[in-house]
């Protein structure tokens, strides 16, 4: 498993994310001409091996980066905004968990003079969910045994009576 695409796959799934990462990838298609400059918010992604000795096995660091205009008024309510749906994109559990994202710092806005934003940035481990099958815990049996009296069929299980098999 690819941690990489299952990432960028539970951030893509938000239509808004979506969007805001087209913004940035139309941003390096322009090469910050000036009427791109003006565009709205966009996130970026870099990642990066965790080679940390606490890291868990096979666990990456993903950088998301978020920029608003630095004009804007609003940007900053937008810039927590964006970082509230990435957290909710990477830590929405489902049915068959194939990773874990832990949010491990996350900056205040500085101004990028690259872009005339203004950026905030969040950092994530993100480590694979072993998919070994885990031990169950025993079953605990009810002791039974096969009523064998006349013209009966059923179980005889103590503290219940009989249950019938008919």
């Amino acid at each position: 498993m690819d941690l990489r695409i299952v990432a960028f796959n539970l951030i893509a799934r938000d239509a808004t994310l979506r969007t805001l990462l087209a913004n940035y990838a139309r941003r390096l298609e322009s090469d910050g001409t000036p009427d791109e400059r003006t565009a709205s918010c966009f996130v970026s992604l870099r990642w990066t091996v965790d080679e940390r000795s606490s890291a868990p096995a096979g666990s990456e660091l993903l950088t998301l980066q978020v920029h608003a205009p630095r004009d804007d008024s609003c940007s900053l309510a937008e810039l927590d905004r964006v970082l509230q749906r990435l957290r909710t994109a990477l830590t929405t559990v489902g049915p068959n968990p194939c990773l874990s994202a832990r949010c491990l710092t996350t900056s205040g806005a500085v101004p990028d003079s690259r872009f005339g934003t203004v950026v905030r940035t969040s950092t994530w481990r993100i480590t694979p969910v072993s998919t070994e099958a885990r031990a169950a815990a025993p079953t605990g049996l009810v002791p039974w045994s096969v009523w064998s009296g006349p013209g009966g069929c059923g179980l005889l299980v103590p503290g219940v009576g009989v249950l019938s098999l008919n």
